[in-house]
């Protein structure tokens, strides 16, 4: 019999479970959008996902694992092998109801990100969804945040999905076993025991002795400023305020070459014209609105940590640093310098390695004070740090597949939390940079105009109409045809089509 396994979560991990509420869970994940059928004779197409799920899950162990919580939170929790993991659990299948536009699946995705994963089975899933106009396929995944950050997501993703069209040949996947969970003494012993306070501490040391040097030449400076960011109050939006069950989802998805030619223009970084863009949409929004725009709005951009040697790696491997975008009326030049200024500021403070190190000396706290800070958090009065949170992850630059179908668009998404009731995730794949916004569909019915905003800036930045975004030819609709018959996926032959609602989307269970 295989020996008992765990594999712990890190405090920063665990907080994503300590935080979560059945108002505000703490998933991630995307939209990802395959042209119809496939490019290649007999491919399976994106309708065929399950099957390369399940061809390739044994690249991605975590994925089968579940969490065990301890008993009072004496330790934080650990993630073991689910012994009743069923792949079809977490593939579901839904057919979106005419007309099946963009519009359409926004709403069926913000239903569907609205529900907690069930932690108590290894918390992911994904949604393959029928019925988008030109006979394209949605595939919509969950992801918990302890599982994942942004940029292990990404990395992922490049696992699942093919670099070419016809994908190289796999060999048969092992047959999988579960390996059996330690009992809660065993885990407890091993963390007081083997694992002790002096052998983390001799680890963190470790791991921060090179930047800690660094650091060390300006002794507090970085420590300094982003204690002050976290002790000045910021000014409350409108959709500062305690969220609610329910979620809006927008996107919008511009050229890479627009922000690249921007970032020419203005001499600074790729992320200092998005964050000016952020701003300017923000302040022709709230005025349009008829809201108090506010000189300043304070964001909070999450920062990879994660070198090559941690590729491929889940977990989250991130830091961060508060940025104050000035939002007042101001031609885009004035906006942008000043924003490279403030992250230039910042960059020079090492607010993003003070960050850091507070993330690791994290891991001294007891889990019982991890859990008890976080179920705390005032829920009843605004946000009073920053206004929303903004993270921009780079993606491949090259077209991926599944099945020989083409990857057309992606579609971020970074959830909402507290008070937070509206929060911005970026990326980029293959030319173009997606916008994903995620609201409280109540504290921000017009999500809409936001994302119409932010059309606008791009366009008047760039001192040129609205660009549409790079896509891939469409094929004839013969070809299209034939790729679909060729690209049925073989575990779908003998079942029924799904069947089309006349209202909301019809979910099932992948056979």
């Amino acid at each position: 019999m295989p020996a008992a396994h765990y594999e712990p979560l890190t405090a920063l991990d665990s907080w994503f479970l300590y935080g979560e509420t059945p108002e505000t869970p703490l998933h991630i994940g995307g939209v990802y959008i395959f042209e119809a059928g496939s490019r290649v004779a007999g491919g399976r197409g994106a309708l065929g996902l399950a099957r390369t799920l399940e061809e390739r899950l044994h690249l991605l162990p975590r994925y089968r694992q579940k969490v065990k919580w301890l008993p009072f939170n004496l330790g934080h929790p650990v993630w073991v092998d689910d012994p009743d993991f069923d792949l079809s659990y977490h593939v579901r299948h839904a057919a979106l109801p005419k007309p099946g536009d963009e519009e359409t699946l926004r709403g069926y995705a913000a239903r569907v990100y609205a529900r907690p994963l069930d932690l108590r089975k290894p918390p992911w899933e994904i949604t393959i969804i029928e019925g988008l106009e030109g006979d394209r396929v949605a595939m919509l995944s969950k992801v918990h945040h302890a599982m994942v950050d942004g940029i292990s997501t990404v990395d992922i993703g490049a696992l699942l999905l093919d670099t070419e069209p016809e994908p190289a040949p796999k060999p048969e996947p092992p047959k999988w076993e579960p390996r059996p969970a330690p009992t809660d003494v065993e885990i407890l012993r091993d963390t007081f025991f083997r694992e002790g306070p002096l052998v983390q501490l001799r680890q963190v040391a470790d791991r921060t002795s090179a930047g800690a040097r660094e650091w060390m030449s300006q002794p507090w400076e970085g420590a300094v400023a982003l204690a002050r960011s976290f002790l000045r109050p910021s000014a409350p939006l409108f959709f500062n305020r305690p969220i609610g069950p329910h979620r809006r989802l927008h996107s919008i998805t511009v050229p890479l070459q627009v922000f690249k030619d921007l970032k020419t223009k203005f001499e600074c970084t790729l992320n200092d014209v998005v964050l000016a863009v952020i701003a300017d949409g923000l302040q022709a929004w709230l005025h349009r609105r008829g809201e108090d725009v506010p000189d300043t709005v304070r964001v909070f951009c999450p920062v990879s940590v994660r070198d090559d040697s941690q590729r491929f790696k889940l977990g989250n491997q991130v830091s961060g640093m508060v940025v104050e975008l000035p939002t007042g009326p101001m031609p885009f030049a004035e906006r942008v310098s000043r924003i490279s200024g403030t992250t230039g500021d910042l960059k020079r403070s090492r607010q993003a390695i003070a960050a850091q190190s507070l993330v690791e000396l994290a891991d001294f706290a007891p889990a019982t004070l991890h859990s008890l800070a976080a179920r705390l958090l005032p829920s009843d009065r605004p946000q009073w740090v920053v206004n929303m949170i903004v993270t921009n992850v780079p993606g491949p630059q090259q077209p991926f597949y599944t099945g020989g179908a083409l990857l057309v668009d992606v579609w971020p998404f970074v959830p909402v939390y507290h008070s937070l009731g509206l929060n911005i995730a970026l990326t980029s794949y293959n030319g173009n940079i997606s916008i994903g916004l995620q609201a409280d569909r109540d504290l921000v019915p017009d999500l809409a105009d936001f994302a119409a905003a932010l059309q606008k800036s791009v366009a008047g930045a760039a001192g040129l109409e609205d660009r549409p975004a790079k896509r891939s030819p469409r094929k004839p609709a013969a070809s299209r045809a034939a790729g679909r018959r060729q690209g049925s996926p073989p575990s779908r032959r003998g079942s029924p089509a799904p069947r089309r609602s006349s209202g909301r989307a019809a979910r099932k269970p992948s056979s």
